[in-house]
């Protein structure tokens, strides 16, 4: 399967850069590597249109100087890519994200080794470094878990690691889908059940003590209700994918059902928001 590359050069780089990302995500844009001078950004070939890269709303921003470039990346081609692209990257002192070529220089915790390929999620997205970083103080032992939209699969393979016995790892993306299963493999997981499809995949019977979902803002809010069914009482579920501008629109859809708020934390302008389900009076 080939992909198509699209290389951003933005003066200024920043808020440029995160706000392309998601305006490219939703033009169906399925991966994306943070570079120096900008941007690089993946879509399947036989999706990709020239019309996608016109009328980006980034180019609106005061100031902005946007520099356009596309290629098509060979399937064979990926991994060279990525070993060329991919630094290790680590989570409070706590928890590296590595490459199998990558050297480990100490022992951390918890070490996680992936091939990220096109899917998202390596921890260097500030999304996934968040729900990281929130994932490490909790009790997790024991914990059934739903990582919904799971990408590589490193938040899943986290979870096992912190004692879950119970994991489902849920994508609708089939590269995604298969580099978890490889990726669970290759941490020697044994308590991951990967599924691929949207929130209508979630196993009917399944209840979750702790959710994660990092996706966008719209699809959050159109399936937020799919994922407080299968919560069980007192459980947790982190959000992230959005900006900290989305906090309001995001926190009033939870509380609509059912969900309180407890926290929120940003980096880089994107936020990560902590909910749980209590138990009815």
């Amino acid at each position: 399967m080939n992909y198509v590359e699209a290389s951003f050069v933005l003066r200024p780089l920043l808020p440029a850069r995160e706000v392309l990302v998601v305006e490219l995500a939703e033009r169906g844009f399925e991966s994306f590597v943070e570079t120096d001078d900008g941007l690089k950004a993946y879509i399947q070939e036989e999706y990709f249109q020239s019309q996608l890269l016109d009328d980006l709303m980034t180019t609106a921003i005061p100031d902005q100087h946007m520099e356009i470039t596309s290629m098509v990346i060979a399937d064979q081609n990926w991994n060279a890519q990525w070993e060329s692209s991919f630094d290790p990257i680590l989570v409070d002192d706590q928890c590296l994200i590595r490459a199998s070529f990558h050297e480990v220089d100490r022992e951390y915790p918890y070490t996680i080794t992936i091939e990220p390929k096109m899917s998202f999620g390596t921890g260097h997205h500030a999304t996934t470094h968040l729900i990281v970083s929130a994932m490490l103080p909790m009790d997790c032992i024991g914990k059934r878990v739903l990582d919904m939209g799971c990408g590589t699969g490193v938040l899943a393979i986290l979870a096992e690691m912190r004692g879950s016995t119970q994991i489902d790892a849920i994508d609708i993306d089939e590269w995604a889908y298969e580099n978890t299963l490889e990726n669970v493999e290759r941490n020697a997981c044994k308590h991951i059940r990967t599924i691929r499809g949207g929130a209508e995949a979630i196993p009917t019977e399944s209840q979750y003590d702790l959710i994660l979902a990092n996706i966008n803002r719209n699809i959050l809010t159109r399936d937020m209700h799919l994922y407080v069914q299968h919560m069980t009482v007192g459980a947790t579920i982190l959000f992230s994918g959005f900006y900290e501008s989305d906090q309001p629109e995001i926190r009033a859809c939870a509380e609509a059902l059912g969900l309180s708020f407890v926290q929120s934390k940003l980096r880089n302008e994107w936020t990560m928001m902590e909910f749980v389900i209590r138990a009815t009076s």
